[in-house]
């Protein structure tokens, strides 16, 4: 990897690069925790010559309160070479797939940033990998393979996002090696013969981005990669100006008896409203379901597991000023725990370059050993200015 980030660099001062950096800065308010003044960036670098193209990304976080929030990280680094027909990555990188605006159960690829915020669900750690693809006009198949499971951070206790009451240790354990290839194989369908629709077929045979955790003494816990043959279904479909989504994800675990296959349903709808009093309103509702094949079996051990039998209500304003501000409220409700999620976003922006940002995050959840019940009644308040160039 050093020798692949020596050659970038090199080419780069030879020849060139784009560049997009964001430098934010803020302060967080807390009720049940101290606050903290937090400093983050972002850095993008595109280089591109007649063989390949090559894209990195580097970001920092700096908390003045919480020490495990301080990180320096290269999230991606990965070359693309195109042919008529052909597309090859190589390289660390970040993926998103998913059809749904509040959790996307298809996201397969990468891990997420816990230390960032858990809340947030473009908060991922770049994966290490290669595919192939094939395009058929609007169609293509893709063949690839993760090649290496990192170690994840977790917030420790004594700090606002910790999800566990014990110590946790960042070495992986493994159900096989870390560098055991998970290969996988992408189709996409498109169509506008009826109806506006696309639909995504993903198979996969290797570590599932869901993990277990394994106690390494009575009071440490640290994560366990198990391996999982897994299909998933991503679809929308545009009907008389309104999307209809479908996300639906099958798990077959491979050579652990104590853990159940497990079924992962989401649907959703979003419609908008132009020229709605001067502004654009979308709404957005979405509902998710979790099934065990086996009840008797280990359940919650996974954050995703929270979106279980939930509902998922949302509205986004843009009101279509030049300063381009927009607003959105996102309630998750469960449907038989008492727990609740409420979200507020509000952004503006200054000068061309910069944008002001107001967010407000609320947690509800009285029901005992569930997976948010240690961030009953907590509130954050996040003030933020960031300036891109």
């Amino acid at each position: 990897m050093r020798i692949f980030i020596f050659i970038f660099f090199s080419m780069s001062l030879l020849f060139g690069f784009e560049k997009k950096i964001t430098l934010q800065l803020g302060g967080v308010a807390y009720n049940n925790y101290a606050n903290e003044l937090l400093a983050q960036g972002k850095g993008e670098f595109h280089f591109e010559n007649e063989l390949f193209t090559t894209d990195a990304n580097v970001e920092f976080l700096y908390s003045s309160r919480y020490t495990q929030r301080r990180y320096l990280l290269l999230n991606e680094l990965y070359i693309v070479k195109d042919f008529e027909e052909y597309s090859i990555r190589f390289g660390k990188e970040i993926k998103y797939f998913g059809e749904l605006e509040g959790y996307n159960i298809a996201d397969f690829y990468n891990q997420k940033n816990y230390l960032k915020d858990p809340f947030d669900k473009s908060a991922k750690y770049g994966t290490l990998g290669i595919d192939i693809t094939r395009y058929f006009e609007d169609n293509s198949i893709t063949f690839g393979m993760k090649l290496y499971e990192d170690e994840i951070p977790y917030p420790q206790h004594n700090t606002p996002y910790a999800p566990f009451q014990l110590s946790y240790d960042e070495s992986l354990h493994v159900s096989d090696k870390k560098g055991t290839p998970t290969p996988y194989m992408i189709m996409n369908f498109v169509n506008d013969t009826f109806v506006e629709s696309e639909t995504q077929l993903i198979f996969l045979r290797g570590y599932d981005t869901k993990r277990s955790f394994v106690f390494l003494t009575p009071n440490k816990l640290s994560q366990y990669a198990y391996r999982v043959n897994k299909a998933l279904l991503l679809s929308h479909i545009i009907f008389h100006d309104t999307i209809y989504k479908t996300e639906l994800a099958y798990t077959d675990i491979l050579d652990e008896s104590f853990m159940s296959n497990y079924t992962q349903l989401s649907f959703g709808i979003e419609k908008s409203f132009y020229d709605f009093y001067g502004s654009d309103l979308t709404f957005y509702g979405e509902y998710y379901r979790y099934l065990y094949s086996d009840d008797t079996k280990m359940k919650n051990i996974d954050i995703s597991e929270i979106y279980d039998d939930d509902i998922f209500l949302a509205l986004r304003f843009a009101l279509n000023d030049v300063s381009n501000s927009e607003i959105k409220v996102g309630l998750l409700q469960d449907t038989h725990k008492k727990e609740r999620v409420l979200k507020v976003e509000a952004k503006k922006r200054l000068l061309e370059k910069f944008v002001v940002q107001l967010q407000y995050l609320n947690i509800f959840a009285k029901t005992d050993n569930t997976l948010l019940h240690p961030f009953d009644n907590a509130n954050r308040l996040n003030l933020s200015l960031s300036y891109t160039f």
